[in-house]
């Protein structure tokens, strides 16, 4: 089966979303039903023309990631699905991309999970609906900002269609577990920040203003930290990590009486998918594993 041409522009939209990725993860989310070699054939005729360029993954054979040039940059900007999203920062060079390549690739492949798993539960989650570094900001300095992975829409569309919207993490084991627990504080902060002056906070004023998330979305979206490149027992000790910080950190403990949180391993969700029992929740770890939807 061919690659239909009208795919050319959606591998664009893609890669100016997320940056770089492989063939594979983009015949995932484009083209299930067709080979790789027909989703290569096609990245090898948008170098010919100038739209993209191909970085060898180090310690990986031959594989490849792909990106845009400028000139491919500058053409997905004015597509109307691209309305919002942010232009990514080139690459200085293929060394540059190659040595930023494995965070991406990481986030991609987690949504590259969810599209599959929607895919086979015949719920909707499309190839864009993963939008990476969404910039929140509440505040003034270093910690007055959240920057998820992205910002997941999923829709469970059984009887009763559902709405998810999520903020997800993912991690490679690459930072201290420290820090990880540390984004979930992030979050509560995010959380609970009411944009009025401090004098005014505990007034009748302070209760008639909205908190600064609402401000963007109907409901906090749940927190999904997914844990990449990582065995069973590393794992399990960034999870113990996660829950201890959940159940002392009063802020965090608050936040989580009404916002869903919940960590997976990368392999599970790819295996599984995102809507089987591979989810540990954080405000309530006597629970058994859950799906993602069940947190």
């Amino acid at each position: 089966m061919a690659v239909p041409p009208e795919i050319d522009h959606d591998v664009i939209a893609a890669l100016f979303q997320f940056r770089m990725a492989t063939a594979e993860q983009l015949r995932v989310l484009h083209t299930p039903h067709v080979g790789p070699e027909q989703m290569r054939k096609r990245l090898r005729r948008l170098k010919d023309e100038g739209l993209v360029e191909a970085v060898v993954l180090p310690q990986a054979g031959k594989l490849q990631a792909w990106f845009l040039t400028e000139h491919a940059v500058r053409i997905a900007a004015t597509f109307p699905e691209l309305e919002g999203v942010a232009s990514p920062p080139l690459p200085e060079d293929k060394t540059a991309a190659r040595l930023r390549v494995g965070h991406v690739l990481a986030v991609v492949r987690t949504h590259v999970a969810f599209v599959a798993g929607a895919r086979a539960a015949g719920d909707e989650c499309g190839p864009l609906d993963f939008l990476p570094e969404v910039y929140h900001r509440f505040g003034e300095g270093r910690d007055g900002a959240v920057i998820p992975d992205g910002l997941l829409h999923y829709v469970q569309a059984g009887q009763h269609r559902r709405l998810h919207r999520a903020f997800v993490e993912v991690d490679r084991g690459t930072m201290a577990s420290e820090k990880l627990a540390a984004k979930l504080i992030g979050y509560a902060r995010f959380h609970e920040h009411h944009p009025v002056p401090a004098h005014l906070r505990r007034t009748s004023y302070s209760q008639s203003v909205l908190p600064a998330w609402q401000q963007r979305y109907p409901a906090f979206p749940r927190l999904l930290f997914v844990l990449a490149d990582t065995g069973e027992q590393a794992a399990g000790r960034r999870v113990r990590d996660l829950q201890a910080l959940a159940d002392g950190h009063p802020m965090v403990a608050r936040m989580l009486m009404t916002v869903k949180a919940g960590v997976a391993r990368l392999a599970d969700l790819e295996e599984h998918g995102p809507g089987a029992a591979v989810w540990e929740t954080l405000a309530n770890h006597t629970r058994g594993r859950c799906s993602a939807w069940e947190l």
